[in-house]
């Protein structure tokens, strides 16, 4: 008898869109490839409610029952909440702690990126979406050169 569930974990990212989304999709996609194990990537970059609608859609449609939340360049803060709230799994909330270099055409200093980014997640999910999402509380791992 096997007691384990199959995990398949999804991978969204999320991008504010003031800043180039190409940037996001880059850095979605460096995640992707650094994972040792199996992640879908979603295609689509949630800059708005409607972006999140269909990248929650596609995660959906690709069978993922987990999902990973990557908050890049200061994600919309409602965006990435409502994510939480539309997909029935665990999901986690991770964001970028180092940049790349690029500070000005890139705009790639991610530094910033992960308080910015998970405060308001911790209060939004906690106060206002009754949501419990998981949110690491130490460094993870850092870029690579």
């Amino acid at each position: 008898m096997k007691n384990i569930p199959d995990v398949k974990q999804g991978l969204i990212a999320v991008s504010r869109d003031c800043f180039p989304i190409a940037l996001s999709e880059k850095r979605r996609a460096a995640v992707k490839a650094a994972y040792a194990g199996e992640l879908y990537e979603c295609p689509v970059t949630v800059e708005n409610e409607l972006d999140m609608l269909k990248a929650v859609a596609d995660v959906k449609a690709a069978e993922c029952n987990a999902l990973v939340v990557f908050l890049d360049n200061f994600g919309p803060e409602t965006s990435e909440t409502l994510i939480a709230r539309h997909f029935d799994g665990p999901r986690m909330f991770v964001a970028a702690a180092e940049g790349d270099g690029d500070l000005i055409n890139g705009r790639g200093d991610a530094t910033p990126t992960a308080g910015c980014s998970t405060a308001p997640i911790t209060s939004v999910c906690g106060t206002s979406r009754v949501i419990s999402p998981n949110i690491p509380w130490a460094r993870q791992g850092i870029s690579q050169k």
